[in-house]
């Protein structure tokens, strides 16, 4: 998509994130390579964050249908563990591209996110 962008701009990526971190870092380094400027918005639901489930519950991936029934306490360490790793890895990579990476979650209104970000980045300038 950054060879078909002709001219410099902003590139909003609005994501979960939920893919290879690899590949998807790569892509906005591309961007970046093009002189574009790049903010990642990664949105994702509370529990995706914190892996709160109380009970007994079936997972399942609305891209490829696989479930998996579990204790969610059974997998909590690991899953916050490796969830943990792919923030930071999101954040470090960006921080080093020069893209601005900013982690959110579905309880706050999206607008209010954005005009909490916004505020924050006129300040810096």
């Amino acid at each position: 998509m950054a060879e078909r962008i002709k001219r410099r701009g902003l590139i909003i990526l609005i994501s979960d994130l939920f893919d290879d971190p690899d590949k998807v870092i790569n892509g906005l380094k591309h961007f970046r390579h093009k002189k574009h400027e790049v903010i990642v918005f990664h949105v994702l639901d509370p529990k995706e964050r914190t892996f709160a489930f109380p009970e007994l519950a079936i997972f399942k991936d609305l891209e490829t249908d696989e479930e998996l029934m579990t204790s969610p306490w059974q997998i909590r360490k690991e899953y916050t563990e490796r969830f943990k790793a792919l923030v930071d890895k999101y954040t470090f990579q960006c921080r080093e591209s020069m893209i601005d990476y900013v982690l959110l979650d579905t309880s706050a209104p999206f607008d209010y996110a954005l005009f909490s970000y916004l505020s924050k980045r006129q300040r810096l300038w």
